[in-house]
């Protein structure tokens, strides 16, 4: 079974391919050089905030991306459980942690959650909004 599989309450409210998008974009996220199919996941005018930063459509959001990689040389999302708004909602929260090994060999696992909400563009379900809150001085605290 795949890291990227998160479980889902067992009353089905969450769509299988809301599921299935978040192991293609977990497995996207922790590959450092996959910045464009990154972006490629959200629509072209989506909203992400990470902790305190926001972007604003893919030229923004490939830009955190990029940020999002200078100092980390592998991380490794273990996406836990997926909360859906409720039947057939385009809106869910995620839990879950995400380790990180920094460039200068630090060590740190983080725990995260976020609000996601999908719509369809050119035929694709693709993020239009995603926010995801976790705690910003973990990573100062890495060993």
């Amino acid at each position: 079974m795949s890291q990227y599989r998160a479980s889902v309450p067992g009353d089905d409210l969450v769509k299988p391919e809301i599921r299935s998008y978040f192991e293609q974009f977990y497995e996207t996220s922790d590959t450092p050089d996959a910045h464009d199919k990154y972006a490629a996941s959200f629509t072209k005018k989506a909203k992400l905030v990470m902790a305190s930063n926001e972007a604003n459509g893919r030229d923004e959001i490939l830009k955190m991306r990029k940020g999002m990689w200078e100092k980390v040389a592998k991380r490794s999302h273990k996406p836990l459980k997926i909360y859906s708004f409720g039947p057939g909602a385009d809106e869910v929260m995620l839990y879950g942690t995400v380790d990180y090994e920094l460039k200068d060999g630090k060590k740190t696992t983080v725990e995260w959650s976020a609000r996601s909400i999908f719509t369809q563009e050119d035929g694709e379900l693709k993020m239009d909004f995603y926010q995801v809150y976790l705690d910003t001085a973990a990573m100062s605290k890495a060993k």
